[in-house]
């Protein structure tokens, strides 16, 4: 028994997004394309992002795809998510927050 909760356990870690330790360099990424975006913004993403997003599919990584990309597929999804939940699951400040999240961390590989 324990070595099927450990296996679970395991199996779980390995479907969860990578939790990310915020530079002050993203936050003034973020802030050069979200004018007001702080830390708490990259956060408050982050945390709508799993919170929401595995819930149909496997999570992507942030530079999965780049920000013209979020920017069509984030608003979609939204959608989607809200007609699932019978009602707005989604608000359009949650919404912007995993955007900013999402866009921000797709380019920290490409500004290194």
């Amino acid at each position: 028994m324990n070595k099927l909760l450990i296996l679970v356990i395991l199996a779980l870690a390995a479907c969860s997004p990578k939790i990310v330790s915020f530079a002050k360099s993203d936050v003034q990424r973020a802030s050069e394309k979200f004018p007001g975006a702080t830390m708490a913004t990259l956060t408050e993403g982050q945390n709508h992002y799993k919170q929401y997003c595995g819930s149909c599919h496997p999570y992507k990584s942030p530079d999965a795809r780049n920000e013209e990309q979020w920017k069509k597929i984030v608003p979609k999804m939204v959608i989607k998510v809200n007609k699932k939940a019978g009602n707005v699951a989604i608000d359009s400040l949650m919404e912007q927050s995993v955007l900013t999240y999402l866009v921000t961390m797709s380019t920290t590989s490409k500004s290194k």
